[in-house]
């Protein structure tokens, strides 16, 4: 309706709705690489000469084989000598324990003082203690015996090996690097804007571009709820379905749903 005032022309829009109309937003999306499920470092925690390696770089191997094997002969000997000082130990102990038990009975009937029984009791305690600490011994050159051989922690791939037949290890050493590719996963960094519409459990696409663009269906596992200082980005991972060809180190782009 067009009405004029006073010379001027003033334009009413009466009963006139307008819709308001969804505004499609862009996906979020950015780029990321494939990284393994886990990836452990495997040291030597004694000083000893390997004997054996029986792996190489790229062996699929199971969880609790024998990796590397140390010499361990010094190591049993010394778990023999603990073992026979146990014993010992163990049969003073059930020595003392008899003579004990005498005095006991003699100090009921007041043949003996007060004192012989003390001592007595005093030889038990102390025949109990030496063999406590001689099966501490014991289970101690066990443990130490068992680093002798060094185990795959989980199922994996051999990525790297530092040591060869013939070296000397040292306490910390590293020896091999195990990765798990069975359950690999998508790392990526996201914009500080997106990470409000990013949530665990979610559904994103991945995109590998060495397999020809092969577009994986992920899932949210981890946001890192702590940004970068400087880029201002989160850092997210998604846990990949399993895929031929597939591997650690492949660059990907991730596009995620609102």
């Amino acid at each position: 309706m067009i009405r004029t005032v006073a010379g001027s022309i003033l334009i009413l829009i009466c009963g006139i709705s307008i819709a308001q109309q969804p505004v499609n937003l862009p996906k979020p999306t950015s780029t990321g690489v494939v990284v393994p499920g886990r990836t452990v470092t495997l040291a030597a925690k004694i000083v000893g000469r390997v004997v054996a390696v029986n792996v190489e770089e790229g062996d699929r191997v199971e969880a609790n084989d024998v990796l590397v094997a140390i010499a361990d002969a010094e190591l049993r000997a010394n778990l023999s000598a603990a073992e026979a000082r146990l014993r010992m130990e163990e049969i003073s102990w059930a020595h003392q324990e008899k003579l004990a038990e005498r005095v006991r009975s003699l100090r009921e009937q007041a043949t003996v003082s007060a004192e012989n029984l003390d001592d007595a009791n005093f030889r038990v305690a102390a025949a109990e203690q030496a063999t406590a600490t001689a099966r501490a011994e014991v289970a101690r050159a066990r443990a130490m015996l068992d680093e002798t051989r060094i185990h795959a922690p989980f199922d994996g791939v051999i990525i790297r090996k530092d040591i060869e037949t013939g070296d000397v290890t040292s306490p910390g050493e590293p020896l091999l690097v195990l990765e798990d590719h069975a359950n690999l996963r998508f790392r990526t960094s996201v914009k500080e804007q997106d990470i409000p519409s990013i949530e665990q459990g979610q559904t994103v696409t991945v995109t590998i571009d060495a397999l020809d663009d092969l577009a994986l269906e992920a899932t949210i596992t981890k946001i890192i709820p702590s940004g970068d200082l400087s880029t201002h980005e989160f850092v997210v991972e998604a846990t990949l379905p399993a895929q031929d060809k597939l591997y650690p180190g492949m660059f990907g782009k991730a596009e995620f749903t609102r």
